[in-house]
């Protein structure tokens, strides 16, 4: 009995190692070549199962889900529908900002259908990553994301260098007003006058063609409506504190 039950674990061990060995000899998973950011099944069918049918292809609704691809090498490609997802675009851009730091080679290429040309211009500047408009006939968008020099259609000033770019600084500065600080909170966070913050801002506001610091705060509140929900919601409840 002992015999049979030694015989039988050699062969269930001997199987085991079999199986091990193939996996070990089967080739890795075929690498991708693009990913696409977006809720929008339309887009996602049109772009995967027709023009970019030949190559491999991930749709993706969150960048979250995009990072666990990003340690791939070479780094695929990623279209980030800003209008298809369901995130805050000033977050998506915060978020790309940061990637851009950690993956230099990232090549990533923005779609939205934004008509303001304010908000077109923040987000070239937000990052080194083209803008493309996404509401344009199927093949001539295909056309645009298989261009690979920077696109500014959408923007007025089509030569933006790394010069032109939001510094660390002045993004701070924007992320800063979005959440709801005070400029003085946000001076002394960054060490700076108070009135630096103010004159920073109105660059900024005039870099964007919007009249005044007031007119940045309201755009940046319409690309953070998170933010700015939380924003309604603490001044309910000062208002309320004091009556």
């Amino acid at each position: 009995m002992a015999n049979l039950y030694s015989s039988t674990t050699l062969i269930v061990f001997d199987r085991l190692e079999y199986l091990q060995q193939k996996n070990h000899a089967e080739p890795l998973a075929q690498p991708l070549d693009l990913i696409l950011v977006t809720t929008d099944s339309w887009l996602a069918l049109a772009l995967t199962q027709h023009f970019f049918k030949s190559q491999h292809t991930q749709v993706c609704a969150s960048l979250k889900e995009v990072e666990a691809w990003l340690e791939q090498i070479p780094l695929p490609r990623i279209f980030l529908d800003l209008d298809g997802v369901n995130e805050a675009p000033l977050d998506m851009l915060n978020t790309i900002r940061q990637w851009q730091k950690t993956w230099p080679q990232l090549n990533i290429t923005q779609l939205t259908a934004c008509r303001c040309v304010s908000a077109v211009k923040l987000i070239n500047a937000a990052s080194r990553f083209p803008v493309v408009e996404r509401w344009q006939e199927i093949t001539n968008l295909v056309n645009r994301l298989t261009q690979q020099q920077s696109l500014q259609e959408l923007s007025s000033s089509s030569d933006l260098s790394s010069s032109t770019l939001f510094s660390n600084r002045e993004w701070n500065i924007l992320l800063g007003v979005a959440q709801g600080e005070s400029l003085k909170a946000i001076a002394v966070k960054l060490n700076k006058p108070y009135h630096y913050v103010v004159y920073t801002l109105g660059r900024i506001a005039a870099r964007l063609d919007l009249e005044n610091n007031k007119s940045l705060i309201h755009l940046l509140n319409k690309m953070s409506p998170a933010i700015e929900l939380k924003q309604t919601e603490v001044l309910k409840k000062a208002l309320s504190s004091e009556t």
